[in-house]
């Protein structure tokens, strides 16, 4: 069954975009939570020239459960089409027990939306992709955290019509931080993963090939572990040129964010650079980043935290993509749960 909902006027989820100008418009989906049905969402916006956010629209989804009360709903990994509709995928899932996870189809030119059934209970989304190429929709689930599964979706019903292929947690690693860039001209997925060996957390290179789908029930071609590096924080993509610019920090003396550029081919780090000082007593609690095709800029969203909790610190960054110098860098109002948003662009 698929659910059409009609936009409402009271919300908790929370759709925005960031303008730093009239060709860059950044959108955020808010995590949500309420007592009682129905569930409701909101969009603001957000001008860069301002530190908070406005309203500017609401709508609701449903679920087949009263007891939502039970449930703690947040966005998992954004998919974008990039066509004239501006349709974005995304899954809705939960980051408590009580595991649901479904998939929404939002049309931002319209402001319409449909949902898939409800018909996954357990699990949340690490990865989710749309491929311009071969119009297809996938990402990457858990299941019963040991099995790691890659499927595609239907565009209309959004159910999942085909496994691409299973793997074992165990084996290759746990997906961290969303962490994943796919190459849909080549047809691949590079991911850094990472897993608790000893007492120590050790990030791992994987690389899948989506040409051997069909062919290989186990389309891994490269893993590998990364020396030093216990997990990284975000990772972005410049197709064009092939190179990814991730961020990182060294260990927990030293919680200074870094970036740097990652050859997805070799694994390959170099061009160590500062993003952003933490501060004694400071941890991070939340980094996210989207690229800017257009203008080769990354927006950066940061929450930092005292040791106990007492103070935070939010902070906006853009960087240009192929320098790594920052353009922009300034605190921000502090938003709740700012951790549980997902930031994306058209």
């Amino acid at each position: 069954m698929i659910y059409f909902i009609h936009l409402i006027s009271v919300g908790l989820l929370f759709l925005g975009y960031i303008s730093f100008s009239s060709a860059s418009i950044y959108y955020a989906l808010k995590p949500f939570q309420l007592d009682k049905p129905p569930l409701y969402g909101s969009i603001y916006t957000y001008d860069s020239q301002s530190t908070t956010f406005q309203f500017y629209a609401n709508f609701s989804f449903h679920i087949n459960d009263n007891a939502t009360y039970i449930y703690d709903f947040e966005s998992g990994p954004v998919a974008i089409t990039n066509n004239s509709l501006s349709m974005i995928y995304f899954p809705i899932q939960c980051n408590n027990a009580f595991q649901r996870l479904f998939l929404i189809a939002y049309n931002i030119k319209n402001k319409t939306y449909q949902q898939s059934s409800w018909t996954l209970n357990n699990g949340i989304f690490h990865s989710f992709h749309y491929d311009p190429f071969r119009q297809r929709l996938f990402g990457l689930r858990d299941y019963n955290l040991f099995t790691l599964i890659i499927e595609e979706n239907n565009l209309t019903t959004l159910n999942p019509i085909k496994e691409y292929t299973r793997q074992n947690s165990k084996k290759y690693a746990y997906p961290y931080g969303w962490c994943s860039i796919f190459d849909y001209e080549e047809n691949w997925i590079v991911e850094v993963r990472t897993r608790l060996e000893s007492t120590k957390f050790n990030a791992y290179y994987i690389k899948m090939d989506l040409n051997l789908i069909d062919k290989k029930k186990d389309i891994v071609t490269e893993f590998r572990l990364l020396p030093n590096i216990e997990n990284l924080c975000t990772m972005t993509y410049d197709i064009k040129t092939k190179i990814a610019l991730v961020t990182w920090q060294h260990g927990s003396i030293n919680q200074n964010i870094i970036m740097m550029y990652m050859n997805p081919y070799t694994s390959e780090f170099r061009n160590e650079t500062l993003l952003l000082e933490i501060g004694l007593g400071y941890e991070i609690d939340s980094i996210k980043a989207v690229y800017n095709k257009k203008t080769h800029h990354v927006l950066f969203m940061i929450d930092k935290e005292y040791g106990t909790h007492t103070q935070t610190e939010q902070w906006m960054i853009i960087v240009e993509f192929h320098t790594m110098k920052i353009i922009e860098k300034k605190q921000i109002s502090t938003i709740k749960n700012v951790d549980y948003w997902e930031f994306f662009l058209l």
